[in-house]
């Protein structure tokens, strides 16, 4: 009786030790692969040259990169936490390129399409974008 208990035991663990913590589809990191912005007429890659790399994890997201543009150069990077809502996610800075963009909040549409993450922005309190509004699409990493 008490090796069948025992028996028991051990399997019970061994199968609650396997099971994985649930994550949420955007967790990971992503590569960009396309860019059209609020503010530019140019796009990334066609005319914005360089990469950005963003990463999400447990509430959490950082991001990094470098774009050039004929003869101006931006190294971009930022971290900060995330909250999802359904289909978007509002951001709070906590690091920045520029010192007054931490703490600040952002809101964002977002869909995944088999591997590719695509956000928009800016969203207002209701989740709907501006006619004009920025679009970045990322592909998985493996």
């Amino acid at each position: 009786m008490k090796r069948t208990i025992f028996l028991s035991l051990i399997i019970s663990l061994i199968i609650g030790g396997c099971v994985q913590e649930k994550r949420t589809p955007i967790e990971g990191a992503w590569q960009m692969v396309y860019a059209s912005y609020l503010s530019r007429t140019e796009t990334f890659p066609a005319q914005i040259k360089g990469g950005q790399i963003k990463t999400w994890n447990d509430g959490h997201y950082t991001f990094v990169g470098h774009f050039e543009l004929d003869t101006m150069a931006m190294d971009n990077y930022g971290a900060g936490t995330y909250k999802l809502e359904g289909g978007g996610f509002e951001t709070k800075r906590i690091y920045a390129r520029t010192k007054d963009r931490i703490g600040t909040s952002e809101r964002f549409l977002w869909e995944i399409r088999n591997d590719t993450l695509i956000q928009r922005q800016p969203a207002d309190e209701n989740w709907k974008l501006p006619e004009k509004f920025t679009t970045e699409k990322y592909i998985r990493l493996k």
